[in-house]
């Protein structure tokens, strides 16, 4: 029998915690996995108050999470602390299944050039001031075309989707076939951007694949 995958796609900012029970308690997976690394779970249960970030870029996304969540009334991250509080109260084990999130911010960082490094700065900088509504059109339009914007990142900027999606989606995939081995059914929380590249690198025979969009859960 085929084990079974129930691939969930999330933006990290939006208030999606009560779809996210709902779906795990409905299916009572064999396991969860979550896009996280062990430090950045770590981080999520605990306090933020005083903590350090190993570069200014990595700084300055998570302020840029956090900062977009507000605008939604939400805290960043709050899907995965929703599903690991859920899999702790029905007995689920639990998977990090990302690559350690300094490290990988560290590496495009010095991927990156002088130029680009300013371009992607600034860019942050702005969408800091960005308006919800903008914020809204912005991800309803991401929804309907991934395809299209993996194709305008990987030419506008092919080091952040070598690093940030690329490299990520492999190390997920691998990761899940290797929980998928041990649990007949596991549902995977990871960002909407990662769902196609992992549809593509996990469309197998032996592995019942169902996917929950962004779409349909905000």
């Amino acid at each position: 029998m085929a084990a079974e995958l129930i691939l969930i796609g999330v933006g990290h900012v939006f208030d999606i915690r009560d779809k996210i029970e709902e779906i795990i308690e409905k299916e009572v997976p064999d396991a969860i996995a979550l896009e996280l690394d062990k430090e950045r779970a770590f981080a999520l249960q605990s306090s933020r108050r005083g903590r350090k970030y190993p570069n200014f870029l990595y700084s300055l996304l998570a302020k840029l999470q956090e900062n977009i969540a507000k605008k939604f009334g939400n805290a960043a991250g709050s899907e995965m602390m929703v599903a690991m509080k859920k899999a702790k109260e029905l007995e689920i084990p639990v998977f990090y299944i990302d690559i350690n999130a300094e490290k990988i911010i560290k590496q495009l960082w010095q991927n990156l050039s002088l130029r680009k490094k300013i371009s992607i700065l600034f860019s942050i900088f702005l969408s800091l001031f960005m308006r919800k509504e903008r914020i809204e059109r912005e991800v309803e339009k991401f929804q309907e075309d991934v395809d299209y914007f993996m194709k305008k990142m990987e030419e506008n900027f092919p080091e952040i989707k070598k690093v940030l999606i690329d490299k990520r989606n492999w190390h997920m995939a691998k990761r899940l076939e290797e929980i998928l081995k041990e649990n007949g059914k596991v549902i995977a929380i990871v960002g909407e951007g990662h769902i196609q590249g992992l549809e593509n690198l996990l469309e197998k025979e032996e592995i019942k694949l169902k996917i929950i969009h962004l779409k349909d859960l905000i």
